[in-house]
């Protein structure tokens, strides 16, 4: 790697606020015909019509959750016709060996000074509309390049007060409850409290966006777009592995011996294959213990050893080297004026009419679920099983 990559790697990982990287144009031929050449290419080497998420643009009453959401199959050719303004369509979080070598032909993050970030890198290939609700990533500071189209990231940091839910719960995903696709008039009271902490931009072909650990954020395709990210894994990690297997150890019994649709409504869609016998994760939890153990002596064992240190230089250095790049610079906050503006304008799309407030599951056992498996409560369990367990060591 030369020096402007390592220097870039810098960047990304002390970071503190989300970063733009303006007009990159990384030289990887998978995109050099296009997104039209890319789709062709896609078709031609899948033996299967392509599952698409297919969502409601009105339905509004809950953030546009992946329970909600119907698969439609077509290929990636068909997709770019689509027209319609009351469905979005999405070909989510395909992970790099699931597509065609062809389509990812000669991608390097080495230019970004990660040059093993490629083999578990994920595309997303969205129509207009097309959004994930807000949520954090629990592992990884992440880097997104945006290959094709306009997408809209709207970001907070952690420290935000934003109401986060482990319903539904997806493995290293913490979502939030507040509903900034469409938000209730009635929500905007809440919602302007934000306003301070409201960080947006939207990223444009050749455009890489860098978002530091565990900030928020709510994402909207503003037209057909492809793009692709990944996770960059960091040695702080393990505190939220063993979170993680906290919260699936709890979900998983909670829902043990529940109805189908409990199970789909607490759950993501990906998850409910993904459930595994308790054993298995006590013994995942110890490894994952015993790496916790291993790096506070000064070690990194197992999947740490791969892993980079996080936010080792200070702020001021760090702004110091984004000096030394033109194209580089922080996301702007919102002001007071955009931010109402950007949460009315959405609220626009709220319909009164659509979907049914019913729910498979008890009030008072999802807000129970919701409490105990909360990241607060769960960052005091796992700090006092470790407590115990290393105790039980000696």
């Amino acid at each position: 790697m030369d020096d402007c990559s390592l220097k870039v790697r810098e960047i990304v990982l002390n970071t503190r606020k989300p970063i733009i990287l303006r007009n990159y144009k990384p030289k990887w031929t998978c995109f050099q015909n296009g997104i039209d050449g890319w789709c062709r290419n896609l078709d031609r080497h899948t033996q299967e019509p392509l599952a698409f998420e297919c969502m409601s643009a009105k339905d509004s009453k809950t953030p546009q959750w992946e329970r909600k959401r119907v698969i439609k199959q077509m290929p990636a050719t068909d997709f770019l016709k689509y027209n319609c303004e009351s469905m979005w369509l999405g070909l989510n979080y395909k992970r790099v060996h699931e597509l065609p070598s062809i389509c990812s032909e000669n991608i390097d993050f080495a230019c970004f000074g990660f040059p093993e970030a490629q083999k578990d890198c994920t595309f997303w290939l969205s129509s207009k509309n097309q959004n994930t609700p807000c949520h954090y990533d629990t592992y990884g500071c992440n880097i997104v390049v945006q290959v094709y189209g306009k997408k809209s990231w709207l970001l907070f940091p952690p420290s935000t007060n934003l109401t986060a839910s482990r319903i539904p719960y997806e493995e290293s995903s913490v979502y939030c409850l507040e509903n900034f696709y469409a938000p209730h008039p009635k929500e905007f009271p809440e919602l302007l409290q934000l306003s301070e902490h409201a960080y947006q931009v939207v990223v444009e072909p050749n455009d890489i966006l860098i978002i530091p650990r565990h900030w928020w954020h709510y994402v909207e395709a503003l037209e057909t777009s492809l793009s692709l990210n990944s996770w960059i894994p960091l040695d702080v990690d393990i505190e939220n592995q063993i979170e993680e297997c906290i919260v699936k150890y709890l979900i998983e019994n909670f829902t043990r011996n529940t109805s189908a649709n409990i199970k789909e409504y607490v759950m993501n869609p990906n998850q409910l294959t993904e459930i595994i016998d308790d054993e298995e994760v006590f013994k995942i939890l110890n490894v994952l213990l015993q790496e916790k153990q291993s790096l506070l002596s000064g070690k990194k064992s197992g999947s740490l050893q791969t892993a980079y240190s996080y936010q080792y230089i200070n702020e001021e250095e760090t702004c110091n080297l984004l000096k030394k790049f033109k194209n580089i610079t922080q996301v702007p906050k919102l002001t007071l004026a955009d931010y109402e503006k950007l949460i009315k304008t959405n609220s626009e799309r709220y319909h009164y009419e659509e979907g049914s407030s019913s729910k498979p599951i008890n009030e008072l056992q999802e807000l129970l679920i919701a409490s105990i498996c909360s990241p607060a409560a769960v960052n005091i369990i796992k700090n006092n099983l470790f407590k115990r367990w290393e105790k039980g060591r000696l």
